[in-house]
């Protein structure tokens, strides 16, 4: 993937008299930041929902149904002036403010207890440039409805797989999914946004500016409310190949030696490929996929000595791309769950001599999946990692913890397990973790998370002095 030349964003309505007549910031050369207009307190017409407010508890309502958030109020934001008025409010109250896009949060840092939660949901406006393919998007739009817009234009973001994710979250926190080795992360696509500070001032930004890198994987909710990103698009994919190999009756001694297999064929695929390796009890799912097809003789070379140790694989398919991301949209929610990172992994080394105790804690309690994804690719170019903080690109894999339960019966016994698996990561070392999975239990997350902290704490100090914008796992000053 070629990066786009860094440009300045001028505003069309602002002409020269009227810029002077602000303050402009300006940190780099190739970017300034714009400091805009104050909204106005919260009024009647602003809708708000307290505890005692009838439709309070469905303006809770998360993805993750497991958790039960009580935050001080909810306020659904249609504008920026909404969202204004909310951070004064927050201000006169002495409230700190999470912020909302997709609800998908696993751990619902979006709508934290005691806290305004500013809901952007409904915040979903797009479009796309015909002559320059940019794509400019509000914080609330879910993929399935961006997926929908840009490829009926022929074009597609890198981003992840989950339908309902809103892309707000997801961006900020870096995003991967299937097309990440290929085109890069989420973030790595991100040209410009805008953003409205502590003060209520909203800022608009883009080329090498320093809030634009901070928001290159540095987290939601830590600097302000993003109510704009702009993205550069790739072409679509014609189609997504397909390929799966399973196995059943796994052995944790065989779940070991295929985990490292799969590590050693992995290690050097096309960057338009894509594996994950899916431990589910005692069975095991190796998801492949690649968009061109002319990387299929390379991938089915290396994939050999994998084929040897497998049950059953699938011929390639390879439906057209529209169609094909559909089926990895998941479950739509909310559902009960307790998923988190497990790791940022360089390689097999690394969870070698836990492997098999990893896949005992697997087999016995039904409900629980580790699985290890494929990074690496265009997300380790060096221009990406100089213009953004995402902290774990010299991570070829990411491991990921994942329960489920059908009944109230079954949550502590889950919960249990994937803590009791988290425990025994964390006691071999492995304490790298993407915030956008986060886990309550992880006992420094802004080391795990970040990496880059004095980077993202003098971020913070210039646009969130108070910590007005604030959630259990967010930047410290």
């Amino acid at each position: 993937m070629t990066s786009e030349s860094p440009r300045r964003l001028f505003s069309p309505t602002c002409s020269p008299a009227a810029l002077n007549r602000r303050k402009f910031i300006q940190l780099g050369a190739a970017a300034f930041l714009m400091p805009m207009a104050r909204g106005q307190e919260v009024t009647a017409e602003t809708p708000i929902y307290f505890p005692e407010s009838a439709g309070y508890r469905d303006a809770c309502r998360l993805f993750n149904s497991r958790l039960k958030p009580k935050p001080t109020a909810v306020m659904p934001c249609l504008t920026e002036d909404d969202v204004i008025s909310g951070v004064h409010w927050a201000r006169k109250q002495k409230k700190n403010i999470s912020i909302k896009s997709g609800g998908h949060c696993f751990e619902g840092y979006c709508m934290a207890d005691d806290t305004l939660s500013l809901d952007l949901s409904k915040m979903n406006s797009m479009s796309l440039d015909p002559k320059t393919q940019i794509f400019t998007v509000a914080p609330g739009a879910k993929l399935r409805q961006i997926n929908d817009f840009l490829l009926a234009k022929g074009r597609v973001l890198p981003a992840g797989s989950c339908a309902g994710v809103g892309i707000g979250g997801l961006t900020l926190g870096g995003g991967y999914g299937l097309l990440a080795r290929q085109y890069g992360l989420t973030c790595d696509q991100l040209l410009g946004l805008r953003m409205i500070d502590a003060e209520g001032i909203v800022h608009q930004c883009e080329g090498e500016h320093e809030l634009l890198k901070a928001c290159r994987g540095g987290g939601n909710g830590n600097f302000g409310v993003i109510t704009q990103f702009r993205f550069r698009t790739q072409k679509a994919p014609s189609h997504l190949y397909h390929r799966r190999f399973k196995v059943t009756g796994l052995t944790p001694e065989k779940a070991k030696i295929l985990l490292e297999t799969w590590f050693v064929a992995t290690e050097l695929l096309p960057r338009d490929a894509f594996s994950a390796f899916v431990l589910n009890g005692k069975c095991l799912t190796i998801l492949l996929t690649h968009t061109n097809l002319k990387s299929q003789g390379t991938i089915t070379a290396m994939m050999k000595p994998l084929e040897k140790l497998v049950s059953k694989t699938t011929r390639y398919y390879a439906p057209l791309y529209p169609a094909a991301i559909k089926t990895y949209y998941g479950r739509s929610g909310p559902l009960p769950f307790k998923n988190a990172c497990a790791g940022m992994l360089q390689g097999f080394a690394e969870i070698k001599d836990i492997a098999e105790s990893l896949a005992r804690h697997v087999a016995k309690t039904p409900g629980v999946i580790w699985q290890v994804n494929t990074l690496g690719g265009a997300i380790q170019d060096p221009a990406f990692a100089a213009a953004s903080v995402f902290a774990h690109r010299d991570c070829s894999y990411m491991s990921e913890i994942q329960g489920y339960w059908d009944d109230a019966a079954g949550e502590p016994i889950v919960t249990k397990a994937v803590d009791a698996i988290q425990a025994q990561l964390a006691q071999h070392g492995i304490t790298r973790h993407y915030c956008n999975y986060p886990d309550n239990n992880f006992t420094n997350p802004q080391t795990a998370y970040f990496g880059n902290l004095d980077f993202l704490q003098k971020i913070k100090r210039q646009f969130d002095p108070t910590d007005l914008f604030h959630h259990p796992q967010g930047v410290r000053l």
